[in-house]
């Protein structure tokens, strides 16, 4: 069987998806991933070069591992969808939101043979609002990599070179709204500890960020670095389907301290401390989590080991081959 595969991120992101479709390709060997830079418009590129390659590649189906595919399919179309922000919460959407694009989205869903996400949370969040789907939606959860574990040299190392403070809260993931990383910033700050933020500012940020250090475009071993040198990961995003870094978090050995939202309580079970989306409920789990520093940092360890990328390449060539029947 082969599959094409949607394979821009790799060249330009966003940093979630890439990593999903990079160890995609890597367990699945008879994946094709499929890329063309030019046009740069997502609508364009899917009609063009999406259905080009259905035409012309020999492919058995193809998979969208970001919310679109083309609108016209000769080939079964297998549709990963992350997350519904656009409709549960579009003020916090950290891209521009227009009835073209939401219209595009949800077209997208209903022509998909089938439909991957990464957590009963975001299975809900589409089932509820387009029932119909139900039977076509899948949880297939992500996983995380083998370049992920405690490096306490890389920690040394990253942090001589990026002059990062000795100990610091670390938050990892794009800047926008709903991730809050003003209360990160107010926990920090009553607690004595400087903060550190890794991911590209795409919306304003209510707080003055002139007193953080913020890193982007990390390669994987600054970024292992980064995480292993951590105090501790803070994670108070109102909404997320998934959250890979939290999983990262864990697999280098740091404790986490998150709030009570999206698919956040799926994902860490019982290796974090959770409190409500709330700055001060927030300080006292960051407080809490930093007394049970060891017990966590090893929860953790363990929570990571349950989830991998080959586990979730096998739940996806299920749904694979389900879309083919």
């Amino acid at each position: 069987m082969r599959v094409g595969i949607d394979a821009r991120s790799l060249r330009r992101g966003p940093p979630g998806v890439a990593t999903y479709v990079r160890h995609l390709l890597e367990e699945l060997p008879y994946l094709d991933p499929w890329d063309r830079t030019w046009p740069r418009n997502n609508l364009f590129w899917n009609q063009l070069w999406g259905l080009w390659g259905q035409l012309f590649r020999q492919w058995r189906l193809y998979h969208a591992p970001a919310y679109t595919s083309p609108l016209v399919n000769v080939r079964p179309v297998v549709l990963t969808v992350h997350d519904v922000a656009y409709l549960a919460r579009p003020e916090w959407y950290p891209y521009r939101l227009d009835p073209v694009r939401r219209g595009y989205y949800r077209r997208s869903l209903q022509t998909a043979r089938r439909i991957i996400v990464p957590s009963r949370f975001s299975r809900d969040e589409i089932t509820s609002r387009f029932p119909p789907l139900a039977d076509r939606v899948h949880v297939v959860p992500l996983g995380v990599g083998k370049e992920f574990y405690p490096d306490s040299e890389g920690a040394r190392r990253v942090a001589e070179s990026r002059r990062l403070p000795e100990r610091y809260l670390l938050h990892v993931g794009d800047l926008h709204p709903r991730r809050k990383v003003e209360w990160i910033i107010a926990a920090g700050r009553r607690l004595g500890f400087p903060v550190v933020l890794v991911g590209r500012r795409l919306a304003e940020i209510p707080v003055d960020l002139g007193t953080v250090t913020v890193l982007s475009d990390l390669s994987l071993e600054d970024l292992r670095g980064v995480y292993s040198g951590a105090e501790l990961f803070v994670y108070p995003s109102l909404y997320e389907g998934f959250g890979l870094p939290l999983l990262e978090a864990m697999a280098c050995g740091v404790p986490v301290a998150a709030v009570t939202c999206g698919s956040i309580p799926e994902v860490c079970g019982d290796a974090a401390v959770l409190v409500p989306p709330d700055p001060e409920a927030l300080v006292e789990g960051v407080r809490e989590a930093r007394n049970r520093r060891a017990e966590l940092a090893e929860a953790g360890l363990r929570r990571a080991g349950e989830f991998s990328w080959r586990r979730t390449a096998r739940l996806t060539e299920e749904v694979y081959h389900q879309a083919c029947r």
